[in-house]
């Protein structure tokens, strides 16, 4: 693959009906959809686009030359092509080091959000989040946090299996990387109809947001997710998400995420 330019950095504005996000500045039509796209400040992270964007995926996320495949972890640009090895994400923290078989990819990497995709899909991935916030419940699904609710893997586990939106299972005590939390499996419930403003009607519940508002992470229509809310020696917390947007795909990604999922490791102080 040739290297192209890094892309530009970009913020999310709102969720689009086929993917994940739309982006606000120069508009761009995509089959039924209008998308649009902000220029924002260098230091701003990249974050998840959907399938629909097409060609402007293509212009927005820079392919590079596959990392080679290393018997130590090595560290990695985003986004990138991964042979199939061993490999420890370069920006974010705390450093996440993960084994991959052919066909993945590194989606984003930053210092508070990091992605693993397969290469043939934008609708399915493994989701990295450092310090997220329970996302405001209020009806116009603001990026700002829910009043209340604290930041360790317990709270924010009670916290979501008491969103009425959402189906959640039982929590399970998981060990992740050797980070100890809580493992959930989520949907949206069964009747629900709230939708945020950005999302055309579609069945939504906001669940994270950054601290800087500049991440809004919603659960929409038939998506299915699986996250380990995991507590961070010291302090703070790290979210690995196993999601499908598209919830028919779920079982083939757990089953395709699992072994990788197994490989974590994160770095500690």
């Amino acid at each position: 693959m040739v290297p192209r330019p890094a892309p530009p950095a970009i913020r999310p504005t709102g969720w689009s009906t086929t993917g994940r996000l739309s982006y606000r500045g120069a508009t761009r039509a995509s089959g039924a959809w209008t998308l649009e796209v902000q220029r924002v400040r260098p230091f701003a992270r990249r974050l998840p686009v959907a399938a629909l964007l097409g060609a402007l995926v293509a212009a927005l996320l820079a392919g590079c030359a596959g990392a080679p495949s290393a018997a130590t972890p090595v560290p990695t640009p985003a986004p990138s092509v991964l042979p199939a090895g061993t490999y420890t994400s370069a920006a974010f923290q705390p450093a996440v080091t993960y084994t991959v078989p052919t066909g993945w990819r590194i989606a984003s990497d930053s210092s508070d959000y990091f992605a693993l995709q397969p290469v043939d899909s934008e609708i399915t991935g493994i989701h990295f989040f450092r310090d997220p916030l329970a996302a405001s419940q209020d009806a116009a699904c603001p990026t700002t946090p829910e009043p209340g609710v604290g930041k360790l893997s317990l709270e924010l586990a009670t916290w979501i299996r008491d969103l009425p939106g959402i189906i959640a299972s039982s929590p399970r005590i998981v060990t992740t990387g050797g980070l100890r939390g809580v493992e959930l499996d989520l949907a949206l419930n069964t009747g629900w109809t709230a939708s945020c403003p950005f999302a055309n009607g579609v069945p939504t519940v906001p669940l994270f947001v950054g601290a800087d508002g500049s991440l809004r992470w919603v659960v929409a229509g038939n998506e299915r997710l699986r996250v380990a809310l995991l507590d961070v020696p010291g302090g703070g917390t790290v979210v690995v998400d196993v999601d499908a947007f598209d919830g028919t795909l779920m079982d083939g990604l757990v089953a395709a995420a699992a072994p990788i999922v197994q490989s974590l490791s994160f770095a500690t102080p």
